[in-house]
């Protein structure tokens, strides 16, 4: 099987030539541990919203017919039918946090580091965003890059 770097005239790093966004959504409760350094996190729902994903956005971002992982609700049917199964609630302890920047630890000591991109609270609307895989701005990147045409 030849490469498509076989075939054109410019290098290529071998990934797939488009790309594949949206947001995970989740909601959860935050509740603090009893010593009050950390947090336990007990998952509710988990969304995908905007995906680029073709036909997979318009199903997902449904609002008529919401589509969501019910977290509870499916740990709750593992833990009556799989013998020694205990619903996951991860521990976060805060070590650093200022304006900008959150620097938490799990139970496991894994670093998370999370970064304050907007002040804006209110939920992201995606309807501006193409479900195209990026195609479109693949092209517009060739065209800007090698072509030059204006439209």
């Amino acid at each position: 099987v030849p490469f498509l770097s076989d075939l054109i005239p410019f290098t290529y790093s071998g990934g797939m030539p488009f790309t594949i966004n949206g947001a995970i959504v989740s909601s959860a409760d935050i509740t603090p541990t009893a010593d009050e350094k950390a947090w336990e996190i007990y998952m509710d729902t988990v969304e995908i919203k905007g995906s680029n994903i073709p036909l997979l956005r318009q199903l997902l971002d449904n609002e008529q017919v919401p589509v969501s992982l019910q977290s509870r609700k499916l740990a709750s049917v593992l833990e009556e039918n799989v013998s020694g199964y205990n619903t996951p609630k991860p521990i976060f302890e805060t070590t650093y946090l200022d304006d900008t920047i959150r620097i938490s630890r799990d139970q496991d000591g894994k670093v998370f580091v999370y970064g304050k991109t907007s002040d804006v609270t209110e939920p992201t609307e995606y309807k501006s965003v193409d479900s195209d895989l990026g195609i479109l701005k693949l092209l517009e990147g060739l065209n800007d890059n090698f072509f030059k045409l204006s439209m």
